[in-house]
C-alpha cells in the first residue's frame, strides 16, 4: 500500500522573526542562542551537524559541515550571519578568559562543554514558546530546516541546488518540499473557488 503523503508544515516568516527576537541580550548564553537560531534559518544544517562544529569549520567567508555518511559539504556566510557571528566570537573570547577550555566546539554550554542534540533542541523550544507559535507547528530544529528548504525554494532556489545545500543523498527528498509548497497554494486557492460559496 501506498503511504499517504504528508504535508510538510513548518513555521512561517513572523514566527520565524518573532523567534530570533526572543533572545535580545548582549550576554554569552542570548547571543548563543540567538546565533544558534540564526544558524538553522540561514544554512538549513541538521542539529547534530550545529553540535559538531568546530570553532576551525568556521571560516572567513564559509562553514565546513560535516554531514551525514562523513559527506562534507561548505555553505556560504550571509553578512548578516557574519555579523553575528563576529560579535559572538568576542563575547564567546572574554566569557572563557579565566577558563580552562578542553573542548574546541564552535557552540558551547555555560561550562565550556559540546552542546548536546538535547540542549539544541530545548533551545529552539524555548524560542518558540517565547514567540507563542501556533499550536499545531513542532519547535524543533528540524522544522526551522523545513523553514530554510521551503523559503528558499520561495526565493526561487532550483531543488538540485537546494538537495546539495541540505546535503541530500539525491533530489527525492527535496522534491517533498517543493511539492508541500505546491499542496499549500492549491488547499489556498480552493478555499476560494469552493463551488458552494460561490452559487
Amino acid at each position: 500500500m501506498r503511504e499517504p503523503k504528508v504535508l510538510i508544515q513548518t513555521f512561517n516568516d513572523v514566527e520565524v522573526k518573532r523567534m530570533l527576537n526572543v533572545f535580545k541580550g548582549d550576554y554569552y548564553l542570548s547571543l548563543r542562542n540567538k546565533l544558534i537560531l540564526m544558524f538553522f534559518v540561514d544554512l538549513g544544517i541538521r542539529n547534530l551537524e550545529l553540535c559538531t562544529l568546530s570553532s576551525l569549520d568556521v571560516r572567513d567567508s564559509v562553514i565546513k559541515i560535516h554531514g551525514k555518511g562523513n559527506k562534507e559539504r561548505h555553505l556560504y556566510i550571509s553578512p548578516l550571519l557574519k555579523k553575528y557571528i563576529i560579535k559572538y566570537e568576542r563575547v564567546k573570547e572574554a566569557y572563557f578568559k579565566d577558563k580552562i577550555m578542553t573542548d574546541s566546539s564552535f557552540f558551547l554550554s555555560q561550562n565550556g562543554k559540546t552542546l548536546t542534540v538535547v540542549a539544541i533542541e530545548v533551545v529552539v523550544k524555548k524560542a518558540g514558546a517565547e514567540a507563542k507559535v501556533r499550536k499545531h507547528i513542532r519547535c524543533s530544529p528540524h522544522t526551522l530546516r523545513h523553514y530554510y528548504a521551503q523559503k528558499q525554494l520561495r526565493l526561487g532556489l532550483d531543488v538540485y541546488s537546494l538537495s546539495r545545500l541540505l546535503g541530500h543523498e539525491s533530489t527525492v527528498i527535496t522534491n517533498h518540499y517543493l511539492q508541500s509548497i505546491q499542496d499549500e497554494q492549491i488547499l489556498e486557492l480552493a478555499k476560494t473557488t469552493s463551488p458552494l460559496m460561490n452559487l
